[in-house]
This record gives C-alpha cells, sequence and structure tokens, in this order.
C-alpha cells in the first residue's frame, strides 16, 4: 500500500526540516505532504530536501516573506489492466 511510502516521505520531511510534516488526502486518491519552514534554508537543507522531494511523484513549495512550505504529493496506485 503506498500509504507507508506517504507515512515515510512524511518522516524523512520532517527530519530533513525540523518541522511538522502534516498528511492529507487528495480528492482522488493519493496523498499530498507539507511542512513550513520559518525563514529560508541554506544550500545543504537544499540538498537534502531534493533527496526527500525525489522519491514524490509531484513536489515543490510556496514561499511567503516569513515562511517556505514545501509539499510533495504521491499519486494513488494504478489498478492492473
Amino acid at each position: 500500500m503506498r500509504t507507508t511510502r506517504v507515512f515515510d516521505l512524511a518522516a524523512r520531511l520532517a527530519a530533513a526540516t525540523g518541522a511538522e510534516a502534516r498528511i492529507r488526502r487528495l480528492p482522488g486518491g493519493g496523498y499530498r505532504v507539507e511542512a513550513t519552514l520559518p525563514g529560508d534554508p541554506d544550500a545543504r537543507d537544499h540538498l537534502v530536501l531534493l533527496d526527500v522531494l525525489s522519491e514524490a511523484d509531484r513536489y515543490g513549495h510556496r514561499q511567503t516573506a516569513r515562511s517556505h512550505t514545501i509539499w510533495a504529493e504521491l499519486d494513488p496506485p494504478q489498478e492492473p489492466p
């Protein structure tokens, strides 16, 4: 089941950011994992985050004047034909 991947990704994202990782179910299935970082991550943090995010189907981030929110999405498993 993909939920194991979701919890693993959330744990790794939390460890990489030092922030709580939030998990939510997406309307079409799948999951989104987010963590909000205060301030700007340094170059080392970027590399660690990219390693974690590379396991997701999609990822990105939103930046405000006060924080960065890093997100990753995992699609639901495909049914065999």
